[in-house]
């Protein structure tokens, strides 16, 4: 029997969690009028489960949370708010919660997603493997922890899932992380596929490695990461997705009393956005590497008028200079730490034009792969102008999305089934 706390200071939302609550069998339900309430209860009991309203008299959903992590870290917290901002997402995970629902609530997802919130809480507490070499691509230091764990089982993928989002936030971008990694593991077993998730930890960095990928389409893959967390950092090779993840400083509040200090207030009212400014990024790069970027400059003009030459005619000899131009580019972002994972894309998009035969330059396909590469041409110096030249962007990673979409789009042009949503409609994220 699981304890479930549903925190809701409308009588009526809690009466609704109660009537949908009513199909789940195993489980005793409590309830709390507002977060004060939640947090005197924790103290005194365990909730396997808890449903979190945000905004509540006395002690809101944020500071209910922060407390009663405190208390009891393994209680499994699931946000329900009618604020469907990324501010308030990003805030409540980073305090805590394992969740973000907004409401009105789809019925049928809300208790699927109940049913596996259980599942996870039922396969706690197994060993898990020590892995001892490094594997991640991005970095070969030493680290302080690595971690495998070898899913042969959804028992073995629930823990996961348990073990890294039942400890504290530290780790930014931690939670879409974990989602992504359980809905392509789970996809892998449900196809009879076996695969192992490695993590590797520094001070600074967290490297979350899944092996065994090769039956999930590249191509796939890079759609559902640009639509499901467009800003990742990862390394798609060979037969292994590896994330890394920044750390960011939190500091703890006394749980001593329910009160709550000056102090807390300031760390709870902050955001946890990752977000560099172009000047920032300057001040810290080393102005020898500076040089390469002015080069650049004439790599757009040449790439800008090869592909002018190859839209007219269409041959291997023309789109060599294309891709040539772009390996300047990648090579470039290849050294960039901040930058490793579109460099990885644009070398990989060059090894696929690669391979392409004159064959496969139909007028209508020679004519969207112009225009593509010319978007990602444009995108590039954008990027190279913007944080490098004249320094405005507030956010580095501004165009990371619509780079990324370029390369992916460029290979589904030869290969159109890799982006047919009926390839990944059955991957599962929670």
């Amino acid at each position: 029997m699981y304890n479930v706390l549903i925190v809701d200071d409308n009588d009526n939302n809690r009466l609704t969690l109660n009537l949908l609550l009513e199909e789940v069998d195993g489980i005793e339900i409590f309830e709390a009028e507002d977060g004060q309430v939640a947090v005197e209860m924790c103290v005194k009991n365990h909730f396997d489960l808890i449903f979190m309203d945000i905004m509540m008299p006395n002690l809101d959903g944020f500071e209910a949370t922060q407390f009663i992590k405190q208390v009891n870290k393994k209680s499994m917290i699931i946000a329900l708010s009618a604020l469907d901002d990324d501010t308030s997402k990003n805030r409540m995970l980073s305090l805590g919660a394992e969740d973000y629902l907004t409401k009105p609530l789809n019925a049928e997802h809300f208790l699927q997603r109940i049913r596996q919130y259980l599942r996870i809480i039922a396969l706690r507490n197994k060993q898990i493997h020590k892995f001892s070499s490094a594997l991640n691509p991005f970095n070969a230091h030493v680290f302080h922890r690595n971690i495998t764990f070898r899913i042969d089982d959804e028992e073995a993928l629930a823990q996961f899932w348990d073990y890294w989002l039942n400890g504290e936030k530290s780790i930014i971008n931690l939670s879409d992380c974990v989602r992504l990694i359980y809905g392509f593991g789970l996809w892998l077993l449900k196809h009879e596929y076996a695969c192992s998730i490695v993590v590797e930890e520094s001070e600074e960095k967290l490297y979350m490695m899944l092996l065994h990928v090769k039956p999930l389409s590249g191509n796939i893959i890079k759609n559902i990461l640009l639509k499901h967390f467009a800003n990742a950092k990862y390394i798609l090779s060979n037969d292994m997705l590896t994330f890394q993840l920044d750390k960011e400083i939190t500091r703890e509040s006394s749980a001593g009393s329910v009160a709550m200090s000056d102090e807390t207030k300031k760390i709870l009212s902050k955001t946890h956005d990752n977000v560099q400014s172009a000047v920032d990024y300057i001040n810290a790069t080393a102005i020898s590497f500076l040089s390469k970027i002015d080069g650049l400059e004439i790599i757009n003009d040449d790439t800008d008028k090869a592909i002018l030459a190859f839209e007219k005619e269409p041959n291997k000899r023309n789109l060599s200079v294309i891709y040539e131009n772009f390996q300047e580019y990648a090579d470039i972002l290849a050294e960039l730490m901040e930058f490793e994972h579109l460099g990885f894309a644009v070398r990989t998009l060059i090894d696929f034009l690669g391979t392409l035969t004159e064959e496969q330059f139909d007028t209508d396909k020679s004519k969207r792969l112009s225009a593509m590469l010319l978007n990602l041409l444009h995108d590039l110096a954008s990027w190279r102008e913007n944080v490098f030249i004249t320094q405005v962007a507030r956010d580095i990673h501004y165009l990371d999305s619509s780079l990324l979409s370029s390369c992916i789009q460029i290979e589904a042009i030869f290969d159109e089934k890799s982006l047919d949503p009926s390839h990944d409609d059955d991957i599962e994220f929670f």
